[in-house]
């Protein structure tokens, strides 16, 4: 009877809580901030905060980090390229007044979680690295409406605008920006556009009132001259088929931040040509020079935004984008860096927006000591013997090799998404390192393998495999060391 009556208790201090919450929620809300798919909480007038992302006060941004970043930037200035970093800001220190009391309660302080956003940029500035405070611009500019989608983790256009206003401020400021071919934009308002969310769709199952649609005024931007907009049509991700993408901006999915799963809405109009590109010594004129090139996230590749627009609209010059929706913080980088489009012609400005809770170092060293490779490139050949099915080569490493030292493989087709490394040393013993794309990347079948976590002595061979047959111009070089390379 005793047991009887505690259940019976617990039922009803459950059911209490539960009509609190509902009744705390202006959409009859309950169970958002234990929810296993996505922890949010509610604020005020359907501004929806997600636990970890948003309300988050630290961010992981390591010394490691910073080192790699300004040795990016150094390479790319090598190759006649400005690398401009811009960290998209959270959802909960851009638009605080829409954030509720508990928030507070559960420990979120706005001072602190918008220095630690601002120490970032410093200790990225300080180093050599250029910036954006897209936070800054949000702020200032967005007092009293909604940047940020209610429902979403994505800015709206009127956000994006802001962002790329900011983004125009920091190019026309570089030395290199006068110099440029300037082309003039125009934007146009093409309605008011009603996008879908994953986020809003988990949130829909935890309230019974409906929630807010993420509407936002949809914009095209054309160059004025022609009235040709200034990107679209299909794009060719290398899946090696006939397939094209459509970029239209009907039932678009918008990336939460919870996979690299969603589609990726490219605006870049061709495939790209893989190649081992020109000298990088070789001086260019900068009128002659694509402006800029965008690579980021969904944040860059959400049409109904139009980010990539406002950049032109404001900056005055031609911006092709490359940013990959759903292919995670390196996805569209390192696409970009390693297709012929870079190689063959390295654009005046790189900007590369990630979110700045999107950890750069989550997966080590690795995914940075790639782009710098293939900036900086790798000359030195090594012979491999090719297996009679193609799917593997074998090759007897050149001696003194270490961990700052990085192999380059060329498969020579753009159909390969995967290569596993398999390592010996003298004494026999192994060690299997892979690299893998993801199904959102443009494949160009080229990798670059640290030889780091091996052994002190170096490998004495590798064995490659691979899950289709190399291409008739497949090669393995050595890249030249990265000593100033943090390892996190």
């Amino acid at each position: 009877m005793i047991g009887r009556l505690r259940i019976l208790a617990l039922t009803a201090l459950v059911g209490l809580s539960t009509t609190s919450a509902m009744a705390d929620s202006a959409f009859g809300c309950s169970g958002l901030e234990t929810d296993a798919d996505l922890a949010t909480l509610e604020g005020h007038d359907g501004v929806f905060f997600r636990m970890v992302s948003d309300l988050r006060m630290d961010r992981p941004f390591s010394q490691a980090t910073v080192a790699n970043l300004a040795e990016l930037s150094r390479a790319l200035a090598e190759r006649g390229t400005t690398l401009v970093f811009a960290p998209v800001p959270t959802k909960a220190v851009t638009m605080p007044d829409w954030l509720p009391e508990r928030a507070r309660l559960m420990g979120f302080d706005l001072t602190v979680a918008t220095e630690v956003q601002r120490d970032i940029l410093r200790q990225l500035d300080a180093a050599g690295v250029i910036t954006v405070d897209l936070r800054a611009a949000m702020v200032q500019g967005g007092a009293g409406r909604h940047t940020f989608f209610g429902t979403d983790t994505h800015w709206n256009a009127f956000g994006a605008e802001l962002g790329a206003m900011a983004v125009a401020e920091v190019l026309k400021a570089q030395p290199i920006y006068d110099s440029l071919t300037k082309t003039t934009h125009e934007t146009v308002e093409m309605g008011e556009k009603t996008a879908f969310s994953g986020m809003r769709r988990i949130l829909q199952r935890r309230c019974i009132e409906t929630l807010p649609e993420p509407v936002t005024m949809t914009y095209e931007t054309r160059v004025a001259s022609t009235g040709a907009a200034m990107a679209g049509g299909t794009l060719d991700i290398g899946l090696n088929d006939e397939t094209l993408l459509d970029i239209g901006l009907e039932d678009e999915p918008l990336d939460i931040g919870l996979d690299d799963t969603l589609l990726d809405i490219g605006l870049d109009d061709t495939a790209l040509d893989i190649g081992l590109g020109a000298d990088a010594g070789v001086a260019r004129d900068p009128a002659s020079q694509l402006p800029v090139a965008l690579v980021g996230t969904s944040f860059t590749d959400l049409a109904v935004s139009n980010f990539p627009g406002f950049v032109a609209q404001h900056a005055g010059v031609e911006v092709v984008n490359y940013a990959i929706t759903g292919g995670g913080q390196y996805g569209a980088i390192t696409s970009y860096l390693t297709s012929d489009d870079f190689q063959t012609a390295p654009p005046a400005f790189l900007v590369w927006e990630n979110p700045i809770y999107a950890n750069l170092a989550q997966n080590g060293s690795g995914p940075m000591r790639e782009l710098i490779a293939a900036v900086r490139g790798c000359a030195q050949p090594v012979d491999i013997t090719i297996g009679d099915d193609r799917a593997r080569l074998t090759a007897t490493l050149p001696p003194d090799l270490g961990p700052d030292h990085t192999l380059f493989l060329d498969t020579g087709t753009g159909a390969m998404a995967k290569a596993t490394f398999r390592f010996a040393n003298a004494a026999g013993r192994n060690r299997t390192k892979t690299i893998e794309r993801g199904e959102r990347l443009r494949l160009n079948g080229r990798f670059y393998m640290p030889l780091t976590g091996l052994w002190p002595g170096g490998a004495q061979s590798v064995e490659i495999d691979l899950p289709l047959p190399l291409g008739q111009a497949a090669t393995l070089s050595v890249c030249a060391p990265e000593p100033s390379l943090q390892k996190d």
